[in-house]
């Protein structure tokens, strides 16, 4: 007859040997390592996606206040566009605006992920939220600033007394200040 002794030494083992715990945790740790890179790549995906959103609807609505001076033969009034914010030609305002600030005053009032107004320089500045593997041309992370420009006629037309008189005014384009590189 088998004591329960003998019975308890011919049944299988139930649990993980230490081993085979170390193995899992090894994968699980793996896993979890690639997933939250993934995540992070679709994070910046999403905020570039994002930012070039808004920047493609103030570019609409650049063209569409151009449109309107031009249908009205209003062209001599192209360069006021320049001192306005782009963010008041939106029919609404991102809900990631700050609002208007001047220089530096913007330090501490606006957070990353968020636009703002520069009245200084009369940029439209983006900071960056997810700043991993996005940098400037100096390699460091920077906002990410934008302007209005003339855009002026491809060839140049005389003037009196012969003399070049400049090139007219043919439109006004939203334009990045400094080139950055997404990756």
């Amino acid at each position: 007859m088998m004591s329960v002794r003998n019975r308890l030494n011919k049944r299988p083992f139930l649990g993980f040997t230490l081993l085979e715990l170390v193995i899992v945790a090894c994968v699980v740790s793996i896993l979890a390592v690639v997933l939250l890179n993934r995540m992070q790549f679709y994070q910046r995906a999403a905020e570039k996606a994002a930012m070039e959103q808004t920047t493609g609807a103030i570019r609409s609505a650049l063209n569409l206040q151009v449109a309107a001076l031009v249908a009205k033969d209003r062209t001599d009034f192209l360069p006021e566009l320049l001192k306005e914010n782009p963010m008041d030609w939106l029919a609404q305002k991102p809900a990631n605006y700050a609002g208007e600030y001047f220089g530096d005053k913007a330090e501490g009032n606006v957070v990353s992920g968020q636009w703002y107004f520069d009245l200084k320089d009369r940029n439209l500045v983006y900071l960056m939220h997810n700043r991993n593997g996005f940098f400037g041309k100096n390699a460091a992370p920077t906002p990410i600033r934008f302007r209005t420009q003339l855009m002026h006629a491809a060839e140049n037309f005389p003037g009196e007394g012969g003399q070049v008189a400049g090139k007219p005014v043919e439109g006004v384009v939203l334009e990045q200040i400094d080139p950055h590189v997404w990756n």
